[in-house]
């Protein structure tokens, strides 16, 4: 089957007649004052929550969304971090309901990439406008992803990070890149893409893309699209410091294809064996550790309020 190369936008007018919407919101990362903020541009705009719903962990945004989908949600309003984003999703897809994203996090790699709004009025304004987008998304051993899932430097990065990301921000990922770079050791990987063998031997990181940009704006996949029913891989062998370096340069200068510890390809199936058990993460959360993981695209499988893309 061909890829989906489809990026829809609803009507406007016709698509937001008595939209029900609900919302799922993580209670540790919308403030009450943004929370009434959001509650005031809903109603301004004619679209009143029927549905309201809180949560203190971003795993249970599922079980919200899923519920808010089951109660005859057109719209489900998603408040937190790209974790949170990542596991309410995961219950939209194949639903016909669309997300729409408050971004409330550290990175919001998600939100940026499709350039949805943080500003609760534009959001409001955006969802009454009838604007949808289809986008692919993924799945790790069965778990959905949105953004991109990684093994190795990336998930270790993540997880050093975890402690310090809510006081420090963006330094926290910054601090632990640098200790990952200067300390991490390669391990054994066999991939194979498509069926086809891709790579196998020693590597410091494989990271699977839905999306292309990285934490703090970096391009890791130049060519990645979410509607192009194609998942982007990269294969890292950069060892130390000036390796790391190397290939930060050649990406903020957009030229990952010629370089020399990195491996770019796209394809629909990945799996990836390792010598041993390595953390992963998904989406920049941890997700505990593994050896095999199995990969793959779901083309335009989820609807989101957004945008058109930028040409």
């Amino acid at each position: 089957m061909a890829p989906s190369t489809t990026s829809a936008t609803a009507p406007a007018a016709a698509a937001t007649d008595n939209l029900k919407i609900a919302v799922v919101a993580h209670r540790e990362k919308l403030t009450k004052a943004d929370a009434k903020r959001l509650r005031a541009a809903l109603h301004d705009a004619g679209l009143d929550a029927t549905t309201w719903l809180q949560i203190d962990k971003g795993k249970r945004a599922a079980k919200a969304a899923a519920k808010a989908v089951d109660g005859g949600a057109d719209v489900v309003i998603v408040c937190g971090g790209d974790g949170t984003v990542r596991a309410a999703a995961g219950a939209l897809v194949d639903t016909g309901a669309a997300l729409a994203v408050v971004p409330a996090g550290t990175a919001n790699l998600f939100a940026g990439a499709l350039g949805l709004p943080d500003e609760p009025a534009e959001l409001a304004e955006l969802i009454r406008s009838g604007r949808r987008r289809t986008i692919d998304t993924g799945s790790c051993n069965g778990e959905p992803f949105i953004v991109m899932a990684g093994v190795g430097f990336d998930a270790a990065m993540v997880d050093d990070a975890d402690e310090g990301k809510e006081r420090l921000g963006m330094i926290a990922y910054l601090k632990a890149g640098l200790r990952q770079a200067r300390d991490r050791e390669p391990f054994t990987a066999k991939v194979t893409l498509d069926d086809d063998e891709l790579f196998e031997g020693e590597a410091t990181c494989v990271l699977v893309g839905n999306v292309g940009t990285l934490k703090g704006g970096v391009q890791a996949f130049p060519d990645a699209s979410v509607t192009d029913g194609l998942l982007d891989i990269a294969v890292i062998t950069a060892t130390g410091l000036r390796e790391w370096a190397g290939l930060m340069v050649d990406a903020v200068r957009h030229r990952q294809h010629s370089a020399s510890s990195a491996q770019l390809a796209q394809g629909r199936t990945i799996e990836v064996k390792l010598d041993g058990t390595h953390r992963f993460e998904l989406d920049g959360g941890a997700k505990g550790t593994g050896k095999k993981f199995k990969l793959k695209v779901h083309p335009a499988s989820l609807t989101v309020c957004a945008p058109p893309p930028t040409p």
